[in-house]
């Protein structure tokens, strides 16, 4: 495996994954996105354990993610959402396909102790050195575990 550069953590809030218009964090570091975080929060239930918060950068709409295997899974599962946007919020359910973490490593401060980061990186550069990798269809679990896992795993076993 040749060596393929890694993502950086988003360098506006000095923690994050920033793409699309939009940088993701784990709950623990949401206070980084500021007081607009806080805001939203109201909108939505109080017993809903979210574990990441998405801040689109274009619009200000707030995504809260619950993500039950953050800490446990390399690729860790996006399941029921709240999204606030403006005065609304709108409860969105896990697809029956989920779409999946990346990077996981990059949504955390480097403190963060309940999953090993270097472990975390490793995978990442893992997955970014094996050729042909569809970049647009690795965020479902469907593609994800059957065109990419078992070539991650025949590159540890090489």
């Amino acid at each position: 495996m040749g060596s393929t550069p890694l993502p950086r953590r988003s360098r506006r809030f000095g923690v994050g994954k920033e793409i699309g218009g939009a940088v993701y964090v784990h709950r623990v570091a949401e206070h980084v996105l500021g007081p607009d975080i806080q805001r939203a929060r109201e909108r939505i239930p109080d017993d809903f354990a979210y574990t990441v918060v998405k801040l689109n950068l274009r619009t200000g709409a707030v995504t809260f993610t619950y993500s039950p295997d953050f800490d446990d899974s390399p690729e860790p599962v996006v399941s029921d959402q709240w999204i606030v946007r403006d005065c609304s919020a709108k409860f969105r359910r896990q697809p029956s396909d989920p779409y999946l973490y990346h990077h996981k490593w990059l949504m955390v401060p480097e403190s963060y102790s309940d999953f090993d980061l270097v472990e975390s990186r490793r995978r990442s550069e893992q997955w970014l050195s094996i050729p042909g990798v569809d970049k647009a269809r690795i965020g479902r679990r469907s593609y994800w575990c059957t065109a990419v896992v078992p070539q991650i795993q025949d590159s540890m076993s090489a």
